[in-house]
């Protein structure tokens, strides 16, 4: 075997002895990555919507009214699980460290109805009826600027078989946020909608 060939061999001999050892060495760098990105997601705590029936009591009961209650329309980020929070410029973020249990308007569509129901109305999220009450989620967020959970809603109640508009009006409730991040703001965001959901199903009854 002449020179040149030896020489050849070593190098590709080389060549696979440093493919090997880059391998060797690349693996647990690869292992090591997935590991940090693991750590770096870390689960986000998860609330629910709860309601407050204190603000339902001494309302009478009334039998006989039906009402179908659609799911609220919202916006992204609203429409999605995630906490969302006003800047004091006015820009739109999301807390976080927190999510919803589920998207937003499934939560608070349970919560109305609920609200209805505890006001004397056959309310369901499934079962048409005569009325229809359709919403528009326009607000769902922490005020960072005021220090306030913000609850809007624009309600409508629609004759179902006609599709005419009944009566419409618009719905805010504010409860205090002193603290912008994960329980408290959650907290004060369910309280804003509690009142918001009792105040809208006093007024629908009043309609029906």
């Amino acid at each position: 075997m002449n020179g040149r060939a030896t020489i050849g061999m070593r190098d590709g001999a080389s060549r696979a002895t440093r493919r090997r050892a880059a391998q060797a060495i690349g693996l647990p760098i690869v292992w090591l990555a997935f590991f940090l990105a693991g750590c770096a997601q870390t689960p986000r705590e998860t609330f629910d919507l709860s309601s407050e029936p204190v603000a339902l009591r001494g309302v009478g009961l009334k039998s006989g009214a039906a009402i179908f209650v659609a799911q609220p329309r919202a916006s992204f980020p609203t429409a999605s699980d995630r906490v969302v929070v006003r800047a004091e410029n006015d820009s739109i973020a999301v807390l976080p460290g927190v999510q919803w249990s589920a998207p937003l308007p499934g939560l608070l569509q349970a919560r109305l109805v609920e609200a209805m129901q505890k006001s004397g109305l056959s309310a369901s999220e499934n079962i048409g009826g005569p009325s229809r009450l359709q919403t528009d989620l326009r607000r769902f967020e922490i005020d960072v600027a005021r220090n306030l959970a913000v609850v809007e809603i624009a309600a409508q109640l629609v004759d179902d078989g006609s599709g005419r508009v009944r009566a419409a009006r618009l719905f805010v409730a504010e409860a205090p946020a002193p603290e912008h991040t994960g329980a408290p703001a959650v907290r004060a965001l369910s309280d804003a909608a509690a009142q918001a959901a009792a105040r809208l199903a006093q007024w629908a009854r009043a309609q029906l």
